[in-house]
């Protein structure tokens, strides 16, 4: 599909008596057709790789509107512009051939007595096999689409190949991929609307060959293609979460056992826990690469819940989206689904604060009573009481009761650990039955005083 002129072709043929005003880095450029348009905004109705030629009605006259005017006619892929020189123009201004210069976008000028239709019919017999290729290329453009299995609507692969260049499509609100390879769209591309239901934006790598021909019938395929993905996405975003949101609140569902479940049938899972500043940009990320992960919101975080075998995609997906995550350790009982989110949000807490992209909870011997630092404080709270506080009165206390409890309920070995009185020991810890309800001469409460004083340890930061 390479064109066979250019813009250096154009000034170097004598019976055209074009020449170059500014762009002189842009010569090279492949000119696949080219038109006389006097509209305003001529980058609405022209293509890709097209020559703009004007006697000049279209153009603004202030400089600031015609340094827009000529990067309007660049960022919509144009191959250049050329002014017919009948006096019709207005100046061309500095502002204007600066900003043709900085861009290489070529400026040309027409000589009055050289019809546009010349240049037009130059163009085009130039091309006239290129022209004859684009009709058998669209021919196959719908026989591929009609072939296309949805792996390859997703990926684009088929019209990459056809087209033979690099190509994605971009949902606007949250620039994940709709069609194409990678989760987040190139910034760098060339980019056109699409006219989907939900804004998109088909973007296409520098010095494709397309022309506006082929574009208008590209975008029209892609459009069906994006629009039937982003709907059958957005739909099982919220299936998904809609069945994670029921299982938080009791009520689980058969469909999330099946989504968690490992080889052999067993649940096994993972939860994760993120956020990213663009709102829904993660869900439909996970979603588009073809993962069945339940999602939700919840206190400002995205929460995904993940079988075992996804994880390692899972942080690869957001590793592109350049996202902190928290993640869980391993579980088997949706019972726990409320634990493993505590553990990731309390490692998501930490790799934000650390700088960390991907932090996973290792556990600890504490992490048998409680998973995050939330239930450790609510142990402590519980079992201790005003012990718990930093209150003069009661700091010896609590002092007394871990020391006793480290020592194996020696009164000995506590008394000469703290040294003091054994029976200033017996006193205090009297006081600590008064205080708490529990008392070390029962086993189930010393089990809870214990507990207290491994999520004390815990929240302090000990092991």
């Amino acid at each position: 599909m390479k064109s066979t002129i250019t813009i250096a072709d154009i000034i170097a043929d004598p019976s055209l008596d074009t020449r170059l005003v500014s762009g002189a880095k842009g010569v090279d450029r492949a000119v696949l057709w080219a038109h006389s348009c006097e509209m305003p905004e001529p980058a609405r109705w022209l293509g890709p790789h097209e020559l703009l030629m004007t006697i000049g009605l279209c153009v603004p006259s202030k400089s600031q509107a015609q340094r827009e005017f000529v990067a309007s006619l660049d960022e919509a892929g144009l191959a250049g512009i050329t002014v017919g020189d009948d006096d019709l123009a207005p100046r061309l201004t500095r502002a204007m051939l600066e900003e043709s210069e900085a861009r290489g976008f070529p400026v040309l000028a027409t000589g009055h007595n050289t019809p546009f239709a010349a240049i037009g019919r130059t163009v085009a017999a130039a091309n006239a096999n290129r022209q004859t290729m684009d009709v058998l290329v669209l021919a196959k453009l719908y026989q591929v689409v009609a072939a296309q299995s949805p792996a390859e609507r997703r990926t684009g692969k088929p019209l990459r190949d056809l087209f033979r260049t690099d190509l994605q499509v971009i949902d606007d609100a949250t620039g994940c991929v709709v069609v194409g390879n990678g989760v987040l769209g190139r910034e760098d591309w060339r980019r056109y609307p699409l006219r989907t239901h939900r804004a998109t934006q088909l973007t296409v790598s520098p010095g494709a060959q397309l022309d506006g021909f082929s574009l208008v019938h590209l975008t029209q395929v892609l459009a069906v293609d994006a629009n039937a993905i982003l709907q059958e996405a957005t739909e099982r975003v919220r299936e998904k979460g809609a069945t994670l949101d029921s299982a938080l609140a009791g009520r689980p569902d058969q469909r999330l056992t099946s989504w968690l479940a490992d080889g052999k049938g067993h649940v096994a899972y993972r939860a994760i826990v993120t956020d990213s500043e663009v709102e829904n940009r993660i869900p439909l990320a996970i979603v588009l690469s073809g993962l069945d992960l339940p999602t939700t919101r919840s206190n400002g975080r995205t929460i995904l819940i993940s079988p075992l075998a996804d994880v390692e995609p899972v942080r690869e997906i957001l590793r592109q989206l350049s996202v902190a995550a928290g993640v869980s350790s391993e579980h088997h009982d949706l019972g726990d689904l409320a634990g493993a989110i505590a553990e990731a949000s309390s490692e998501f807490s930490v790799a934000v604060s650390s700088g960390e992209q991907w932090r996973e909870f290792h556990g600890e011997r504490v992490s048998l009573l409680a998973r995050s630092r939330t239930e450790s404080a609510l142990i402590v709270q519980t079992v201790l009481g005003p012990v718990a506080t930093n209150e003069p009165r009661y700091v010896p206390l609590r002092e007394t009761l871990f020391t006793f409890l480290d020592h194996d309920l020696s009164w000995k070995d506590t008394a000469d650990a703290l040294g003091t009185h054994r029976q200033t020991i017996v006193y205090r810890l009297n006081q600590i039955e008064t205080l708490t309800g529990r008392s070390v001469r029962r086993t189930k409460d010393v089990s809870e005083l214990w507990l207290a004083r491994v999520a004390w340890d815990h929240l302090k930061g000990r092991t």
